[in-house]
């Protein structure tokens, strides 16, 4: 079961229902690029096959719950130069 914060649940999941949880738990799983943040949160890309190749960016906090998922544009257009990994 994927652990969320009360952020997501109540705003974030709400403003993207597209995102599916499969996606996010995929993305976590094995993310094309991993950032740690200044404040102790964690960023995840992965590229969605099946939302048209969009990239998802998910935003966990260090025990591992879910803060925030959206798809990122500007994650995939830098791809798209060869700037991001695929």
């Amino acid at each position: 079961m994927l652990k969320t914060t009360r952020y997501f649940d109540e705003f974030a999941s709400r403003k993207h229902p597209e995102i599916q949880q499969e996606w996010i738990e995929a993305v976590i799983a094995d993310p094309v690029k991993t950032e740690e943040q200044p404040n102790n949160r964690i960023a995840y890309w992965g590229n969605i096959e099946s939302a048209g190749g969009r990239v998802l960016r998910v935003i966990t906090l260090e025990d591992g719950k879910v803060h925030n998922a959206f798809f990122d544009r500007n994650f995939y257009k830098r791809q798209q130069r060869g700037e991001e990994p695929r």
